[in-house]
């Protein structure tokens, strides 16, 4: 008998999917039909995922945008004043400019006003909303990534890329933050309306619809809103027609004009509201709001350089997470640390290999480009944005991320690898599955942590050791708990366990005003509890001598008439007299403070004598 011969050509690999230049209309009818499984799975996995955040309060920065924002709590009455005024102006009273560019989101403010006029201060609600409007955002990334992404006959349904890549965002940890903090609203009004802008101007420019060339403007205007991040899909939406589509260069200009136009109108609204564009004229000096003040060049762009690394790190590996990543949990590095260096070669990389496979492999440039393109205005490159890094900060960018990891698993990798079907199948199904497990487990496990405040801070604070304000914060949370504390023996514990958070974040940064106010609270929750007022005294003395904090102001003169009166006579004679006026000439607070000191001593004649002198000092400057 004849043998047969064996097989000896190499298996090819498994072919790409050619991506057809669209130049006529695909129907929209009937896209939610084919595809309701898909959509079904990506509005209702959000409540999975984060259901359980429905039943949590408000933390964080929650107090700023509503439970503790004044315009807010008039309803519809305050939506005018939110319009009209920079985001922090309702919850500080005015315009105070704490943070470089200041901030004009008024949408997601508007929205919780409208939520108060219904429901008053109501968390539930406010957290029910965020998980569906997080998926809704995932259905709209689904059918946006559909315009332009073939679908493989030979694929079974949840096997297209549209579908794994919004199947991806959906289940990513990285968006814990902004889903299940309700102030990340703004994040994901931003995602949802920036894509609704793709979406209409991608009907514009390939389907010549007239009515989604404006529909595309009101989009953005609104999208910019929310949130300015939105700015980078001017960028975003060219990138795709030249890959994606047959599109003359003219329409892609004519499509990018009424983005303009809503961009030019944004602008001039935030500057006429604001009084200014980025540059208030007056310089942010607070780290935590500046985290590179007082830094050069060389150490702030070797951290920024690293940050971008975490960022990538953070996206294949979500784990450790926090909120909290202020001075120095980012560290201070030059150049010559490598881990600086190895992003810096890592991130040119990626974009080198966007450029160089631009039409070979399209669909992963465009994933690494989107990556860059809306990374780019939180990146700290172009300007300060007030923390070094933070994860909700990937919340767009996680989208090129997820495409591309979809890509790699169910296109390249099998392609790679020689496997042919249907070997190719079960490696992307349980490559993906792997994937898809790891990430709903850490989403899963990490949304308690925003259950209230201290939930929240006891997370941060195993992660963010070398954050001051990670520290400073977990000191507060338990100095509060001290404070509702009936118990002295648990009253006491609570202190103690304090105390070496707020000393850690003292050492972090020194002249740290909120972790001072909390020593300072600590102090007088010890003093209350055993009457020692030399201990005291020299603590509010080492707090005044770092910087001046209106907690100690306000409590030395509870103290006043109950205190020991030579005890308290030779303390304002220290700290007006030899630290105010002698070391920091801080000659306004010294005045204060001994003026405080004769309130309890009027005769003191060292206190008599102090203020003689340093009113002469601030006499003669005044006369000089």
């Amino acid at each position: 008998m004849s043998k047969k011969k064996k097989n000896t050509k190499t298996p090819k690999p498994t072919p790409q999917p050619k991506i057809k230049k669209q130049r006529t209309l695909v129907s929209d009818n009937g896209f939610w039909k084919r595809h309701f499984a898909q959509g079904i799975i990506l509005l209702l996995l959000p409540f999975i995922l984060y259901g359980m955040s429905i039943k949590y309060g408000y933390v964080l920065d929650d107090k700023l945008v509503l439970s503790e924002n004044n315009f807010v709590k008039k309803g519809f009455d305050g939506i005018g004043d939110i319009f009209s005024s920079e985001s922090f102006t309702g919850y500080l009273g005015t315009q105070q400019d704490l943070v470089v560019g200041a901030r004009y989101r008024p949408l997601s403010i508007a929205t919780f006003a409208a939520e108060y006029q219904f429901f008053g201060l109501n968390p539930k609600i406010s957290h029910f909303l965020n998980i569906l409007l997080y998926g809704l955002s995932g259905l709209l990334l689904f059918r946006v990534l559909a315009l332009f992404l073939p679908e493989r006959k030979d694929k079974r349904w949840y096997f297209g890329l549209a579908f794994l890549a919004a199947l991806l965002f959906i289940l990513h940890p990285i968006h814990t933050e902004v889903v299940a903090n309700i102030k990340g609203r703004d994040e994901i009004l931003t995602l949802l309306l920036s894509l609704g802008t793709f979406y209409f101007s991608y009907r514009y420019a390939v389907y010549r619809k007239k009515m989604a060339l404006l529909l595309s403007g009101l989009a953005f205007f609104v999208a910019l809103l929310a949130k300015e991040n939105a700015v980078t899909f001017l960028a975003v939406i060219p990138i795709t027609l030249v890959l994606f589509t047959k599109v003359k260069p003219k329409t892609i200009l004519m499509t990018l004009a009424p983005l303009m136009v809503a961009f030019v109108l944004y602008l001039l609204l935030r500057i006429g509201v604001i009084g200014y564009l980025l540059d208030s004229g007056k310089e942010v000096t607070g780290i935590m709001n500046n985290p590179f003040y007082g830094l050069s060049w060389n150490e702030r762009y070797a951290m920024i350089s690293y940050t971008l690394g975490k960022y990538l790190q953070l996206l294949f590996f979500p784990h450790p997470l926090t909120h909290d990543y202020y001075p120095y949990q980012v560290p201070v590095m030059t150049w010559t640390d490598w881990r600086a260096l190895l992003s810096l070669v890592f991130n040119l990389g990626l974009f080198a290999v966007a450029i160089r496979w631009f039409r070979k492999l399209p669909i992963l440039s465009w994933s690494i480009l989107f990556y860059f393109a809306t990374l780019s205005i939180v990146s700290n490159i172009v300007f300060p944005v007030g923390a070094p890094m933070n994860e909700r900060f990937l919340y767009f960018s996680s989208v090129g991320f997820c495409l591309a990891l979809a890509y790699l698993a169910v296109e390249l990798l099998p392609g790679w690898l020689k496997l042919k079907s249907p070997a190719n199948y079960w490696f992307s199904l349980g490559l993906l599955g792997v994937i898809a497990l790891g990430y709903s487990i850490k989403t899963i496990s990490r949304v308690p942590a925003w259950e209230n405040e201290m939930t929240l801070n006891r997370a941060a604070i195993k992660v963010s050791t070398n954050s001051a304000r990670a520290n400073s914060y977990m000191a507060y949370s338990l100095y509060r708990a001290g404070l509702e504390e009936p118990d002295a023996n648990k009253k006491k514990a609570l202190f103690d366990e304090a105390t070496p958070y707020v000393d850690r974040a003292l050492q972090i940064y020194p002249e740290y005003t909120d972790a001072l106010t909390c020593k300072g609270g600590i102090l007088a929750g010890y003093y209350q509890m055993n009457g020692n007022l030399d201990v005291l005294l020299e603590g509010f003395y080492k707090i005044l001598a770092a910087n001046h904090v209106s907690f100690i102001d306000q409590y030395v003169e509870y103290l006043n008439g109950r205190a020991d009166t030579r005890k308290m006579a030779a303390f304002y004679h220290r700290v007006g007299y030899e630290l105010l006026a002698v070391a920091q000439k801080n000659y306004p607070l010294a005045i204060k403070y001994l003026n405080y000191g004769l309130q309890v001593a009027p005769n003191d004649p060292a206190l008599l004598k102090d203020l003689e002198t340093v009113t002469a000092i601030v006499n003669d400057k005044g006369t000089g």
